[in-house]
């Protein structure tokens, strides 16, 4: 990881161009130089079958919460699947180096764009892009891993062969430093009008789920329940101004058709695809072999069952299929016998079989998760407003659900919980929010037990750092 620093290249166009070769200090002292390290930071999120969040280690992951499983014919989903991971775990790869890779090229933009020649304008937000980009790495990184190594300079140090990993308060220092600039630096507008990057609201929303995060487990910080309320609620208020709204209808929030652009009216941060730069988050990963699928990712079977009936139930969860002789067969009779997750899978409704590579973009963080981000910390600060409640309503309504009222705080900070797991199933969202809310021995206890995989119930369930780290460097496990 670290000897991999400063080895980003390419050209100019937005995450379609190659980044093979080394960005030497004299390239960096020009826009176009800037521009390609910042190309390969991005590049760090997707880079099919190598790098990234776009594939399905990614989503095996997660299947510590209650939302996703994965079955025991994948021994390394498995391990998180019951939060027994080791150190050499094969999944770990593509998260782990494709995050570093961003905080490498992010590093290359933000240590030299001051001394960048160029329009100082556009070179102020291609820094604000690199900041929200290492923010966000480092937001993934350190929850999932804990006490990660914090790498900020953009030229090799022997010294850092050595490092230590750095306490996790002292990672979200450097979060908050990063997010903050890209707020200030970054435009109302997405540069070049290209959906994938980040505008000043976008930070702003991801801002928001940092203060959550750290409001609760492990650092629980003071004062931050309310932080994050008045970010979420500063975003949902300027967010129809900015071209976003929550959809209509919660069937057009994950169409999965190659055949479209996928994009949505509430979709803030993405990351695109395209013909020349597919992803696979979608699709095999997610669907079961009796439609062509490979096994690997599917739904909880104790989970359904707690979930509301309702449109938004029928749309999140794949649970029958039509045979050849015409034959609807029910999930019970399949081989893995689980569900799978709707809206991880490719156009299934059609009867057509997915793939492993699609041209649907990732969508990472939506406009319903800041309304549900705004609900829960609004409530946990100050108690639940009539803004909060509407948010929360207005996502209920579409769901399907009746309205809430007249609760109790505690009842409304429940209720909000659950709707983000309701709503963001299968998102990468649930586990994080079980690990800050330390819910997981009681989440554990609502599995069914006929299908669903028992957890090891621990104090702490973040993973050990990879064996391919450590035994370079045993430092990193002081």
């Amino acid at each position: 990881m670290i000897c991999s620093i400063g080895m980003l290249s390419g050209c100019t166009e937005f995450l379609t161009e190659k980044t093979n070769g080394q960005v030497f200090d004299n390239v960096l002292s020009t826009q176009k130089g800037l521009e390609s390290a910042l190309t390969g930071a991005y590049k760090g999120l997707n880079t099919t079958w190598d790098v990234g969040l776009c594939n399905g280690t990614f989503h095996q992951m997660v299947a510590g919460s209650d939302d996703v499983y994965c079955p025991t014919s994948d021994a390394n989903g498995t391990q998180f699947d019951v939060c027994g991971v080791t150190d050499a775990n094969g999944s770990f790869g593509s998260t782990w180096n494709g995050m570093y890779r961003v905080v490498i090229g992010a590093n290359n933009v933000i240590n030299n764009y001051e001394a960048c020649s160029g329009d100082a304008n556009t070179i102020k937000v291609i820094a604000g892009e690199a900041y929200f980009l290492r923010a966000f790495a480092y937001f993934m990184l350190v929850r999932l891993w804990g006490e990660v190594p914090l790498i900020l300079s953009s030229s090799y140090d022997p010294a850092e062969s050595e490092m230590e990993s750095t306490p996790e308060a002292t990672i979200y220092e450097q979060i908050e430093k990063d997010i903050d600039n890209a707020v200030n630096m970054l435009e109302d507008n997405r540069r070049n009008s290209e959906i994938g990057r980040p505008n000043k609201l976008v930070a702003r929303a991801l801002r928001a789920e940092i203060y959550l995060t750290e409001a609760g487990w492990p650092l629980k910080k003071e004062g931050y329940y309310k932080k994050a309320a008045d970010e979420a609620k500063a975003v949902l208020d300027a967010s129809e101004s900015q071209g976003f709204t929550l959809e209509q209808n919660f069937a057009d929030l994950f169409i999965n058709d190659d055949t479209k652009d996928c994009l949505t009216s509430e979709d803030l941060f993405v990351i695109p695809a395209s013909t020349t730069d597919n992803i696979v988050f979608y699709g095999a990963w997610s669907e079961p072999s009796e439609i062509g699928g490979w096994d690997i990712v599917f739904a909880e079977v104790g989970f359904m069952n707690n979930f509301p009936e309702g449109i938004r139930k029928d749309l999140t969860f794949y649970t029958e299929y039509l045979n050849d002789a015409g034959e609807t067969v029910n999930w019970k009779n399949w081989k893995m016998q689980h569900p799978g997750l709707l809206k991880l899978m490719k156009y299934p409704q059609s009867g057509v079989k997915g793939s492993s590579a699609s041209t649907i973009p990732a969508h990472l963080l939506r406009l319903s998760q800041t309304a549900l981000t705004y609900a829960e910390a609004k409530a946990r600060a100050e108690g639940p407003d009539d803004a909060a409640y509407n948010w929360i309503n207005r996502i209920r309504t579409r769901a399907g659900l009746e309205e809430l009222s007249d609760l109790s705080t505690d009842e409304f900070i429940e209720a909000a919980v659950n709707e983000r797991a309701w709503e963001l199933t299968g998102e990468c969202v649930r586990w994080f929010d079980l690990l800050r809310l330390e819910m997981v021995p009681d989440t554990n206890a609502l599995k069914d037990s006929g299908y669903d995989i028992q957890v090891n119930v621990k104090d702490r369930y973040t993973f050990p750092l990879p064996a391919s780290e450590t035994l370079l460097n045993p430092n990193l496990n002081k």
